[in-house]
């Protein structure tokens, strides 16, 4: 292996330190490590700055120093790639992450001479249409969130699969969740916990007003459009957090599975469901 590309949540000063000692660590058995620019300035090596996009597909292994969060934001970028990813918790939860920041050196070569699964997780595509032309795509490994703004009143949204309406909510939003988001903020909001390889979306509405809403699971290779029917106020649509796009009366937000896979770096078969007693059963201890 002769490049590998390291991501670094560069608020943790745990995941900065791992992070230089792996570039030594790399460096010293003649891999080239590839970094965010970001990242590359706050270890002090300006020099291995690589901007994402332009030679990360030319990476055999990504790995990620951080959390949940950072490990899905890295996934969003090197997904399309195929490009595998490493994820080394230095964060709180570490719910996706593969292995603790205590552990890597102890396994490092391992995962370099490739003795390792690989997992892949099913990311979803959305598609904001407004009078019949696409304004913006996002992509998502958790969720999509419509939902209002602050100073808000309920909104009114339309749920189509197929060409088929299937439901109206007057909520203060939906989500659209991939099974690996169904551990996420879709539980929080009443949702099913669901295995991470069923291909499946979820639809979960957030706080509907109505006795009769409950969380719709559908085949992921059907396509759910969700309409905007009513919006007083403020409504955006985001991807795993990410700053909402506006949306407007009328517009029409297209949901798909995503034609690539999050792929994760495995030692063994992912242990879903001890992971969730671990994790979610008492996730402050």
């Amino acid at each position: 292996m002769r490049k590998v590309a390291l991501v670094v949540n560069t608020d943790k000063p745990k995941a900065v330190a791992a992070g230089r000692d792996i570039i030594n660590w790399l460096e010293g058995r003649k891999i080239q490590p590839m970094i965010a620019p970001e990242g590359a300035a706050k270890v002090n090596r300006p020099e291995l700055a690589v901007v994402p996009g332009q030679e990360w597909e030319t990476a055999e292994m990504m790995i990620v120093l951080g959390g949940d969060g950072t490990l899905i934001r890295a996934a969003q970028t090197i997904a399309p790639t195929n490009v595998p990813v490493l994820g080394v918790n230095t964060g709180h939860l570490g719910f996706l992450t593969e292995i603790e920041h205590a552990e890597l050196f102890d396994h490092l070569d391992d995962f370099l001479d490739g003795h390792y699964i690989i997992e892949e997780r099913m990311m979803l595509t959305a598609r904001v249409e407004r009078e019949g032309r696409q304004l913006t795509e996002m992509t998502a490994l958790n969720e999509a969130v419509i939902a209002k703004g602050p100073r808000a009143r309920l909104i009114h949204l339309g749920v189509y699969v197929g060409d088929t309406q299937v439901a109206q909510y007057p909520a203060d939003g939906v989500i659209l969740a991939t099974p690996t988001g169904s551990t996420a903020y879709s539980f929080s909001a009443g949702g099913p916990i669901v295995g991470p390889t069923v291909d499946v979306l979820l639809v979960t509405p957030i706080c509907p007003h109505t006795m009769n809403s409950r969380t719709m699971v559908i085949p992921g290779n059907e396509q759910v459009s969700i309409v905007v029917i009513e919006s007083p106020g403020e409504v955006g649509l985001s991807a795993d957090g990410s700053d909402p796009y506006p949306l407007a009366r009328g517009d029409v937000i297209r949901f798909n599975r995503a034609p690539h896979y999050a792929r994760f770096i495995r030692r063994h078969p992912h242990r879903f469901y001890e992971g969730l007693r671990e994790k979610l059963a008492n996730p402050w201890r």
